[in-house]
């Protein structure tokens, strides 16, 4: 099957699901091509993947670059050669990422021409990283992006909420039918896991962790706004008691957080990481913990098979689900010292272990794959009577 993603944030080398999803679908065989543009590139990346040219190979994974205009963070409201690209590729399968680009108007044309191509798209937008300016949101997102919905949506086969709060987002906000709508989470990179070599004992003697120690691991930005002081303030009440147990905090920290860890007994403070010493990180800890908001760092360590400690949220409702670590309410330092006592139970490491193999990305392309072959040659009376997998 030929399958052309169409994302804005594609990064070469990252790790993100605009990275994950087409790499996966290439290893089971696909023909697998990302377009995507040169607006959108992080100031750091964005000289050495120019000079890279307008098409390229990042690993087996063939690049097409275009430009965009009118953008913003994540969106664009006009695209240059988009078009030229999908008649060249003669794709199967259209996986877009958002609802809200130029490209996403562009693809429903080349769907409508191409009747057999199936279309689909993710959102990956929510009640909690929505914009917050109100006019830009009631103009844009709840007017003019549901009137292009509206205008669209039968050329697009289906639409995927990437969290239970995310589907529910397309419905509310840009008013998709919800039998247009399914649930299909972000995976874990259950490959870079396995390619990681070391036992849990060489791994840890690399960070000078104690090998017996519980260790419990948290990172990305961190600062009050992310529970990072709450997390160290609970740590410090258990450190009293509990010797044998050791923090460890990665990432970019604000001055709040710097002086919150000097000095700090068992705490270990390391900087920014590259994506083999992050899994690296997680793999050899017994618990990783955010307590406020999300980050795809909770997939990354559902990938490791560690329990979590993080805000219940319809972001993360699927994993309460599966009981694979413990959702707070409030997440100040006290029902965080309470979740780390519990969270030794031997259930939780078993859960999330099923809870790996369940969200690896190698079942997500399993499930795409299948929704693909339905709408290819099923009626939408039998989908809408299928379940999906994610959807119980």
């Amino acid at each position: 099957m030929k399958i052309v993603h169409i994302t804005l944030h594609y990064r070469d080398g990252w790790g993100y699901q605009d990275n994950l999803l087409p790499l996966y679908q290439q290893k089971a065989g696909n023909d697998v091509v990302v377009i995507s543009d040169i607006n959108h590139l992080p100031e750091r990346d964005r000289v050495s993947i120019l000079a890279k040219g307008r098409k390229y190979y990042d690993g087996n994974l063939k690049i097409y670059r275009i430009n965009c205009y009118g953008n913003t963070g994540n969106t664009s409201l006009f695209c240059s050669g988009l078009y030229k690209i999908l008649k060249e590729e003669k794709p199967d399968l259209i996986f877009h990422h958002g609802v809200n680009s130029s490209t996403l108007v562009v693809s429903c044309v080349y769907k409508k021409r191409n009747r057999n191509t199936i279309l689909f798209v993710d959102s990956h937008t929510d009640y909690i990283n929505m914009s917050k300016n109100k006019i830009w949101r009631i103009c844009y997102e709840k007017v003019w992006l549901s009137l292009v919905c509206k205008l669209i949506t039968l050329l697009v086969d289906k639409y995927y909420g990437v969290s239970i709060l995310r589907r529910e987002y397309l419905h509310q906000t840009y008013r998709i039918p919800v039998n247009k709508t399914g649930f299909l989470p972000l995976g874990g990179d259950t490959d870079m896991v396995e390619s990681i070599i070391g036992n849990r004992a060489f791994l840890r003697n690399e960070f000078s962790i104690p090998e017996d120690d519980f260790v419990i691991v948290s990172g990305g930005k961190m600062g009050v706004s992310k529970g990072t002081i709450s997390l160290i303030d609970a740590y410090i009440d258990i450190r009293k008691d509990n010797a044998n147990c050791t923090l460890v905090l990665f990432g970019e920290m604000d001055s709040t957080v710097e002086d919150a860890v000097k000095g700090k007994d068992g705490i270990i403070s390391i900087g920014w990481c590259d994506r083999k010493k992050t899994i690296s990180l997680l793999k050899i800890s017994d618990v990783a913990v955010w307590p406020l908001l999300h980050t795809t760092l909770i997939e990354d360590a559902i990938a490791c098979g560690i329990p979590l400690i993080v805000k219940k949220s319809g972001n993360v409702a699927h994993y309460e689900k599966e009981e694979c670590g413990i959702f707070l309410k409030h997440g100040d330092a006290n029902e965080i010292k309470d979740a780390l006592y519990k969270i030794r139970d031997t259930k939780y490491k078993e859960n999330a272990q099923k809870a790996s193999r369940k969200y690896s990305y190698h079942s997500i392309v399993k499930v795409i794959n299948d929704d693909y072959i339905s709408y290819s040659s099923l009626s939408q009376q039998t989908l809408k009577e299928t379940r999906q997998p994610y959807e119980e």
